[in-house]
């Protein structure tokens, strides 16, 4: 399949934010407001938004949105298990359960049975309720013990190849980002993963903008629906 897209990973940057934006984060993330935006948004959820391109180059069946949110949190968890460093995933841990405290719970059932059944609502359009389901799925990810062999098996049907475990040790800060996206895509190629050689980083003044997003969204589609009816095929 030809990968080149154009593609890229965009989010938010705390110092380009302005006033009303930084207060907001100092208000959700409380003390060590900017080093914990960096650890969430520039460490944990680049791998989350890597999770959404893997969908996209490897998947033929996207499921609904809301299972893929949990799937790609299942992913980055898994990811920084198996590359990340044990005290940045306890501060990440802590972090959440703390932040998702300041978030009134829409339901006392399950938040991902909740979340699809009104997924297009008024309420999933705001920051609170979109923060309380992102915020419990990655809480509900970090609950569980899942391989990163077993996430990716979720994300892309192929065969994978199995790569050992190894230390990725970054320093938090906002020059961080590209390095992490560039680490774990070339990571991610060796495990057998369709992956473009390079997804840039574009950061944004805009602290709640964080996404991956691709132009040639159509035609990538086609080419992966195209390569899984020929392998099905050359299966029967």
């Amino acid at each position: 399949m030809n990968q080149s897209c154009n593609c890229k990973i965009i989010t938010g940057q705390y110092s380009l934010a302005d006033d009303i934006g930084q207060q907001m984060i100092q208000t959700l993330f409380g003390k060590d407001a900017q080093y914990r935006y960096e650890l969430y948004f520039h460490w944990y959820n680049l791998i989350h938004e890597l999770g959404h391109a893997i969908m996209m180059f490897n998947n033929p069946a996207r499921p609904h949105p809301a299972e893929e949110e949990q799937l790609v949190n299942d992913f980055a968890v898994a990811y920084w298990r198996q590359y990340g460093e044990t005290a940045k995933l306890r501060q990440l841990e802590e972090m959440v359960t703390q932040t998702l405290t300041k978030f009134p719970a829409l339901t006392d059932g399950d938040y991902l049975e909740f979340t699809k059944a009104h997924w297009g609502e008024d309420v999933f359009q705001t920051f609170e309720g979109y923060g309380w389901f992102q915020f419990s799925s990655v809480q509900n990810s970090l609950s569980r013990q899942i391989t990163l062999e077993e996430a990716l098996g979720r994300l892309c049907p192929g065969i994978l190849v199995h790569q050992e475990k190894r230390l990725l040790s970054y320093e938090i800060h906002e020059e961080m980002a590209e390095m992490v996206v560039s680490d774990a895509v070339g990571i991610l190629r060796k495990w057998g993963v369709h992956l473009p050689e390079r997804i840039p980083v574009v950061l944004t003044d805009d602290v709640n903008c964080h996404m991956f997003h691709c132009e040639d969204y159509d035609r990538i589609r086609s080419q992966v629906m195209e390569l899984y009816g020929e392998i099905n095929e050359e299966c029967k």
